[in-house]
């Protein structure tokens, strides 16, 4: 896979540091020059998508993060063979975004979600 190293990097981020606008940064360069920004069907995007809503969520932006969970959800089932490929269980993962978007909807406070691997 291209861009093996970035993609390493954006899971330490996400599972180690929190740091979720660094993580949009990390991966934010690979869908611009992989696709030249002409679609969202991309594994990058879906991982920065997910980012940026606990982002929000962490800050009490409910309806952003709604927003952007959902968007996620958009293109999932056509990118989950590469998140397989960078050791990410896309069935849970789908699971837990699900589960996030009800925590969202029922006002519920942040609570930590881990990218599932397998």
């Amino acid at each position: 896979m291209k861009h093996k190293e970035k993609y390493c990097e954006f899971i330490e981020t996400f599972q180690e540091e929190r740091d979720f606008f660094k993580c949009h940064e990390i991966l934010e360069d690979i869908w611009v020059e992989e696709t030249k920004c002409e679609t969202r069907k991309h594994v990058s995007i879906n991982l920065i998508l997910v980012a940026v809503a606990l982002h929000h969520w962490r800050n009490k932006n409910f309806k952003g993060a709604i927003q952007v969970l959902e968007n996620s959800l958009n293109n999932y089932d056509e990118i989950s063979l590469e998140l397989e490929k960078l050791n990410i269980n896309s069935k849970e993962l789908k699971v837990i975004i699900l589960d996030v978007l009800e925590e969202l909807k029922n006002g519920n406070e942040y609570k930590e979600i881990y990218l599932p691997k397998y």
